[in-house]
C-alpha cells in the first residue's frame, strides 16, 4: 500500500556531464535510509543553497516572490509531496493551507523544493516510488570511505558526493595535488566544487 515517506536534503551535487544541471539529493529520515537524485537547474540549485546557508540575494528570487504571495494571501504551505516519476522526471504537488481548506498545486519539483525550505515545510515521496529510485545508505561504508580518503589522499576515490562533504581546506588540499599530479580532469571536478562554493 502507498505511503508518503519523509525526506531531507542530503546534499547538492554539480553535474559535469550535463553543464547547468545539479544533483538534488534527497534522503529518507528513517527506516532504510534510503536516498535519490532528482535533476535541477543552476537557478533553482542557487535558490536552495542560499537558504540553506541562511544567506540573503541583493533582490527577492522567484521562490522568495512565490512565498511573499502566499504568506501575503494568509495561506500556508504543509508540505511538498513527490507523487509520480515519468520517463525519469519527478512530479511534485505543493500543499497549501488557505482559509481552512487544502489547495493541491502541481509544480515542478525543484520549485517544490525551494519553497520548502524557504517555510520549514516537510518534504515526502510517495513509498512506490522511492522503491524504485531509492538506493540504500550504508552509512558505515561512507564513513569509512571518508576516513580513507582523508588519511590515504587518494584521488581517484574523489567524486562528485564525495567532494560536497569535505571542507574548503580539503578541497583546495586535493586541487593542489591533483594539479600537480597532472590529473586535469580531477582537478576540474574539484574547481567545480570550489566555484559553485563561492557563488553560494
Amino acid at each position: 500500500m502507498t505511503h508518503e515517506i519523509k525526506l531531507h536534503i542530503s546534499g547538492m551535487v554539480y553535474n559535469q556531464s550535463l553543464g547547468g544541471t545539479y544533483s538534488l539529493v534527497l534522503a529518507e529520515d528513517t527506516g532504510q535510509k534510503r536516498r535519490f537524485s532528482v535533476l535541477i537547474g543552476e537557478a533553482e540549485a542557487q535558490s536552495i543553497a542560499l537558504k540553506l546557508n541562511n544567506a540573503k540575494s541583493p533582490r527577492p528570487l522567484s521562490h522568495d516572490l512565490m512565498n511573499s504571495i502566499i504568506n501575503m494571501l494568509e495561506a500556508k504551505l504543509t508540505k511538498v509531496v513527490i507523487y509520480d516519476m515519468v520517463n525519469d522526471i519527478f512530479y511534485s504537488e505543493i500543499y497549501l493551507l488557505h482559509d481552512n481548506k487544502t489547495v493541491v498545486v502541481d509544480a515542478r519539483t525543484s520549485d517544490a523544493v525551494a519553497l520548502a525550505v524557504r517555510t520549514d515545510a516537510h518534504i515526502y515521496i510517495n513509498s512506490d516510488i522511492l522503491d524504485i529510485v531509492g538506493t540504500a545508505i550504508d552509512t558505515e561504508q561512507d564513513a569509512e570511505l571518508e576516513t580513507e580518503i582523508s588519511e590515504s589522499i587518494s584521488l581517484d576515490r574523489l567524486t562528485n558526493e564525495i567532494l560536497v562533504k569535505l571542507t574548503d581546506e580539503k578541497l583546495k588540499f586535493f586541487l593542489e595535488k591533483a594539479l600537480a599530479e597532472e590529473r586535469y580532469e580531477i582537478a576540474a571536478m574539484i574547481r567545480d566544487e570550489i566555484e559553485f562554493r563561492k557563488k553560494h
